[in-house]
């Protein structure tokens, strides 16, 4: 008999050119690489063009489509949000009537503040949130970094309540499973971002060239800033190497840009990581699991990172996990060729690693 999942998303899962569309999507094909029939219900808070429309409904073997009635709300309670602030009572109709005429075996909403959804589904169904991320307090972690708290934040108590909702909460790494443990009773076992190894040949240039390449977040551009200085405070590595941005995070950091080649939207990442000999993370902060780095790593480029990069991905190599942005620069600093072919061989063999790992925790929840 055919298995069925439902996966409910407030965010596309194409184009993949954030953190977040990523892991959907890959989820998502590791779900029907195991043989289930994908029904993709997208609430389009991030609209829908015909493109994107095309390629979901070409991915996925049922393509389902809501269109938000306004923008998202603002917080309920000012200082933060209520867990269903951001909720459509439409996604939960809808939802209703696809369960009578289809039997999930499992649905699988993304993030704790869309869990609502939950509640319709039968008692056959597994109920499962992926959360990506913790939400819970997300304002203050922001606050104490410096930066004013975007996107969605509530309370640990709010968060826990939506965690009641399911049967599985999927956390994407180990710091975020015990954080879950410790507000809720519904188990919680760990789901990482799982990505083919895909290596390439890099172009041939006359320096090495270090590329990162992400989204317009607030940490992401507080990160580069500061990378940016210490390697201005270390001129011979602009002697070195050829610095390289890519993606959205290019229009918001080109104004403070004095050190990299700004390549900005990225339609092919194979052509981006071809231009690359390293990448680089300098993540300080934030919380989820940093893709970048494993999207990096499945491209077999030598990657430098902070700790915090790396959260989620176990690595002994001290390059992959510098205490601070000015650590990871001193690295660089110190690289010739032999550390440069070690760093390569690390970096592959954390990734095959975290691969075997993630793969067969999937395969055992679902498979």
């Amino acid at each position: 008999m055919n298995k069925h999942v439902l996966i409910v998303s407030p965010i596309p899962s194409h184009p993949q050119f954030q953190g977040n569309s990523a892991r959907i999507f890959r989820l998502n094909r590791m779900f029907q690489q195991t043989g289930y029939h994908v029904h993709f219900l997208y609430f389009g808070m991030e609209g829908l063009s015909e493109e994107q429309r095309r390629d979901m409904e070409q991915q996925w073997d049922y393509f389902h489509f809501i269109k938000p009635e306004g923008p998202a709300a603002e917080p309920s309670f000012g200082d933060y949000f209520d867990i269903d602030d951001w909720y459509d009572d439409r996604v939960s109709d809808y939802v209703d009537e696809l369960s009578q005429q289809w039997h999930f075996d499992v649905c699988v909403t993304n993030y704790v503040w869309f869990s609502k959804v939950l509640d319709v589904l039968p008692e056959t169904t597994q109920k499962v949130i992926d959360t990506h991320d913790v939400f819970g307090d997300r304002h203050i972690v922001a606050k104490e970094a410096g930066l004013e708290p975007v996107w969605f934040y509530t309370t640990k108590e709010l968060e826990a309540h939506a965690l009641a909702r399911a049967d599985l909460v999927l956390a994407i790494q180990d710091e975020e499973k015990a954080y879950f443990e410790s507000i809720t009773r519904t188990p919680v076992e760990v789901m990482g971002y799982v990505v083919p190894n895909q290596p390439l040949v890099s172009n041939k240039n006359d320096k090495l060239t270090i590329g990162y390449i992400g989204s317009g977040n607030p940490f992401n551009i507080e990160s580069l800033r500061v990378f940016q200085q210490a390697v201005m405070e270390n001129p011979s590595l602009m002697q070195s190497f050829n610095f390289l941005l890519g993606g959205t995070v290019c229009k918001a950091f080109s104004e403070m840009n004095e050190i990299f080649d700004i390549v900005g939207m990225v339609d092919d990442l194979d052509e981006f990581y071809r231009q690359i000999d390293i990448a680089i993370n300098p993540m300080v902060g934030g919380t989820g699991l940093k893709i970048k780095s494993l999207e990096a790593l499945a491209y077999n480029k030598p990657l430098l990172a902070t700790n915090d990069a790396m959260v989620g991905i176990p690595s002994k190599d001290p390059y992959h996990k510098a205490a601070s942005i000015e650590v990871m620069v001193e690295n660089l600093c110190a690289l010739d060729d032999s550390r440069y072919e070690l760093l390569a061989k690390n970096s592959k063999d954390v990734f095959q690693q975290y691969n075997v790992r993630h793969i067969s925790n999937f395969i055992n929840l679902f498979g």
